[in-house]
């Protein structure tokens, strides 16, 4: 008997109370937020429920701009088949041929300051035994990204393997880490990383109500990618004590890169005056901000006068220094760990550039590092191979060995690590970019080309999808034969579908970390672990 799968979009993040919905076109559930009417998937599988009205916060406008996400209580019932809209994205003006193909395309149905909701896909029967929950949080440099995208729809998974997905917007760049400059009487210190405020506010919901669906909040596990992946890396930090997870998931994470202390003043500054708010640093001047329609902000963060892009700033409460020594510490969450990255993490990153000197003078500073001290660890490479390398590893290879090393020097036993080899031609969208950044989700969410991908694809997907979800089902056993938990000073690095090797019999071979290591133990790990700075990748 096939399954049914349900796909809610909710737009409002409040309490909800349960309510049944199977077999039926048009499936309601119940919540504070108001009567969510989703749609069936038609083909026997899953439920989907997309919300475009009511958002899981009040909607952060207006007044409300740059300030914490509120919860929003509702009796409405609300349309929950369609998919809202993206918050604004920032794309560089300097990198938009490369990135938006990759990661806006096919572009969201629309971008809104109003923005706030999540998407939900559940199989059809809540009858049971609770599912385990994925809570996606997608990448994007914390400057553009949705749960929006097609690549993310999560019909496929949740059929599959029978688990309950849920996706969710946050705000991101100036609308979502907004700086205030030194002034914290504009904006204070402590509500400056809105779009992780906005995610705390959505796993609060889930957790709430995601029995409503079939889920078990008890068996959550988090999961993202690239600064989705950072994101929950910062979860990890925030709850070192029963956190309101299960499990952590971290794909391409660029974990303690790029956090500065608490501002970047002269980019908001900049920003303030370029649309017309010219005052002092102050109330005055935040009040003229708020004013501004947030679609000519979002044209002048697309134009080639933007300032750099806003991130993570340390606060404290979201974002703390030191983050090694937290977990050595055991001040962060003590849950089961599935983290890795790709084979070829840094090609997008390097598309069209050659020069190694001008790549390592603009990203580090002129001179900081030259291509002579570098030039051992890369034996053989030189041009766009040398520079995605170097930007594998110092962006996300180094990243991932040192988060997961400090854990199971912690005594964390759970701790399971991979790198992600698979190439596929019809996934190739710029020449040699390899096994790249991102080119594992087609396969995680079953959201590849049906009419261009090989049998060995398809076969993947369902092993990629039957790991992730055999995790989050049970994250305290290997969640695929052979898989050993990971200890960096023996063979139990997971090499994932590499040489062809696509069933789950087969798509681990279990290697020794210290070869893929060798460029970060001999010198970015030192520079990874220097204080806070701005050079780098998130």
């Amino acid at each position: 008997m096939m399954k049914r799968i349900y796909f809610v979009s909710l737009t409002a993040l409040v309490f909800s109370t349960i309510g049944k919905a199977s077999g039926v076109a048009s499936p309601t559930i119940v919540t504070t937020s108001g009567k969510l009417v989703g749609v069936n998937d038609g083909a026997g599988g899953t439920c989907i429920f997309r919300p475009i009205l009511k958002p899981y916060a009040h909607p952060p406008t207006g007044d409300l701009r740059w300030t914490p996400p509120a919860a929003l209580i509702s009796s409405q019932t609300v349309d929950a088949s369609k998919l809202g809209p993206s918050c604004f994205q920032q794309f560089a003006f300097a990198t938009q041929s490369v990135i938006i193909p990759i990661f806006n395309t096919p572009p969201p149905p629309s971008e809104n300051e109003d923005c706030l909701y999540l998407n939900i896909w559940a199989p059809e029967s809540i009858q049971g035994t609770p599912k385990a929950a994925i809570f996606w949080m997608y990448g994007g440099i914390l400057s553009f990204g949705t749960a929006s995208l097609p690549h993310y729809d999560g019909t496929s998974l949740a059929k599959n393997q029978d688990v309950v997905v849920v996706s969710i917007n946050y705000r991101t760049n100036v609308f979502g880490f907004p700086s205030g400059g030194a002034n914290t009487t504009e904006i204070p210190l402590n509500q400056r990383n809105l779009g992780l405020l906005d995610q705390e506010l959505a796993l609060q919901w889930v957790r709430q109500n995601i029995h409503a669906f079939g889920g078990d909040p008890n068996r959550i596990a988090l999961m993202g990618h690239s600064a989705g992946a950072d994101s929950v890396t910062w979860f990890l930090q925030r709850h070192p004590t029963n956190p309101p997870f299960q499990s952590a998931i971290m794909l391409s994470s660029a974990f303690l890169v790029g956090t500065t202390p608490t501002t970047y003043e002269q980019a908001w500054t900049t920003f303030a005056t370029a649309v017309g708010c010219t005052q002092p640093a102050g109330m005055q001047r935040l009040r003229c901000l708020k004013q501004v329609p947030g679609s000519k902000i979002h044209d002048y963060f697309n134009s080639p006068t933007a300032p750099p892009m806003f991130a993570a700033l340390l606060d404290n409460i979201t974002v703390f220094p030191n983050p090694v020594n937290r977990i050595l510490d055991h001040k962060a969450a003590r849950v089961p760990i599935l983290q890795g990255g790709m084979q070829d993490d840094g090609s997008i990153f390097a598309v069209g550039d050659t020069d190694v000197g001008a790549f390592l003078n603009a990203t580090f500073g002129p001179g900081t590092i030259t291509q002579a001290e570098l030039a051992p660890l890369y034996p053989g490479l030189s041009g766009f191979q040398e520079i995605s390398q170097i930007t594998r590893d110092f962006g996300f290879l180094c990243s991932t060995s040192i988060h997961t090393n400090a854990y199971v020097q912690s005594g964390a036993t759970n701790v399971f690590r991979y790198i992600y080899g698979a190439v596929f031609a019809d996934l190739q969208k710029f020449p040699d970019l390899g096994a790249y950044h991102s080119s594992e989700l087609p396969e995680l969410f079953g959201t590849f080309n049906l009419t261009t991908a090989t049998g060995s694809e398809v076969q993947l997907s369902n092993t990629f999808q039957t790991i992730v979800a055999s995790f989050a089902k049970n994250p305290f056993v290997s969640p695929s034969p052979a898989w050993p938990r990971y200890d960096p000073n023996d063979t139990t690095l997971a090499k994932l579908a590499y040489d062809g090797n696509v069933v789950l019999t087969n798509v681990v071979q279990a290697v020794s970390p210290a070869q893929l290591d060798m460029a970060c133990t001999a010198f970015w790990n030192k520079i990874l672990l220097l204080p806070p700075t701005v050079a780098g990748l998130v």
